[in-house]
């Protein structure tokens, strides 16, 4: 098993293994579990328990996996939507598709065989991810408006605009960017999926805990919160930036998700030293403000205890309920790519 030959992203191919003269070996280790199947001629070792990781982690790595067998086996794939967003390292919300979507070879988008082909004719700037040919970013999240959830869609936009404050380098694009394809491929099917996306876009959320919290609230109908806003903490001589903050009532809050502290404990320091470290920063916000509370995926995602504590704080309601997010559990991608309007006279564009 170990001695079988990988591609360099961990893939192995039958027909490598068979140029080798190897192929028994790959059906003991597929018959014990060790490797499975992918894609036809191609296979991957099934990882342990230790290197599992979450839910939400091992359905993209089962995702992007999967993307990587089609680069291995489609002649010339340019990957877009989904596809080409996984291979960027893009998050989502919600579980990744099963399909793959790719740019088609003529002027017609079709789905077949757990391939989405995208409408050839729209000449997308084309770039490289993980040595894989991909339609430009900001192509790709447009696909992704237009098949996927709008948490998703809104999670993976908010990603590839972050602006990270301690950290050298540029967004990997701009809403600007985004919004000039968006102009140049109008009219297409799923424009206004994009347009409610970009309506809610910044670049100013952290993580996609902060982005699902931010539709979470807006389906409380709660006031807008100011996102990244700025305090000075004297006692400890230092910036703290809040998640979220509403000037009208001066109240801030923080979305946690788990393993925050963690890192940074194996990074640098012992769990200890982190959890107190934290605290002090705490205890400096609240003096600062009037009123201020953090909470986790598991609060956010079920509702009423987010709302519990907006209120507690005095956040107003000011706008009304909606449906905007789903459940994590529910896939992603939920509109086939379709071309043609029902009696339209001719295609529509992207």
């Amino acid at each position: 098993m170990q001695s079988l030959p990988t591609t360099p992203h961990g893939l192995i191919r039958f027909d490598d293994v068979r140029t080798i003269g190897r192929e028994a070996e790959l059906a003991r280790a597929l018959a014990a579990g060790e490797v499975t199947r992918i894609r036809r001629g191609v296979y991957a070792r099934v990882a342990g328990e230790a290197a599992a990781g979450s839910a939400g982690e091992r359905d993209a790595q089962r995702y992007l996996t999967a993307v990587l067998a089609a680069g291995e086996t489609m002649r010339h794939p340019v990957f877009t939507g989904f596809s080409a967003l996984a291979l960027a390292g893009i998050p989502i919300f919600g579980r990744w598709p099963a399909d793959i979507s790719v740019m088609s070879t003529d002027a017609h988008g079709h789905r077949r065989a757990g391939v989405i082909s995208v409408a050839g004719s729209y000449a997308p700037t084309r770039a490289t991810e993980g040595g894989h040919l991909v339609t430009s970013l900001e192509f790709s999240l447009i696909q992704l408006c237009r098949q996927a959830t709008l948490a998703a869609a809104l999670t993976a936009t908010d990603a590839a605009l972050r602006v990270r404050r301690f950290r050298p380098g540029r967004p990997r694009t701009t809403i600007a960017a985004i919004r000039a394809e968006h102009q140049r491929l109008l009219p297409y099917r799923g424009s206004r999926r994009t347009e409610a996306v970009l309506a809610r876009a910044t670049d100013s959320s952290d993580t996609p805990l902060e982005t699902v919290g931010r539709l979470v609230m807006e389906e409380l109908g709660f006031e807008e919160p100011e996102l990244q806003h700025e305090l000075w903490l004297p006692e400890l001589a230092k910036r703290a930036f809040l998640d979220f903050y509403w000037p009208s009532v001066d109240a801030g809050g923080e979305a946690d998700g788990q393993g925050k502290y963690l890192g940074s404990a194996r990074a640098s320091a012992t769990a200890a030293a982190v959890v107190i470290a934290e605290k002090e920063r705490e205890n400096a916000v609240r003096r600062q403000v009037r009123a201020f509370d953090r909470w986790d995926w598991s609060e956010t995602l079920r509702r009423t205890p987010l709302e519990r504590r907006l209120v507690a704080m005095g956040v107003p309601q000011t706008r009304r309920r909606s449906t905007l997010v789903g459940s994590p559990e529910e896939p992603a991608s939920i509109t086939p790519i379709s071309r043609r309007r029902p009696g339209a006279s001719r295609p529509e564009r992207a």
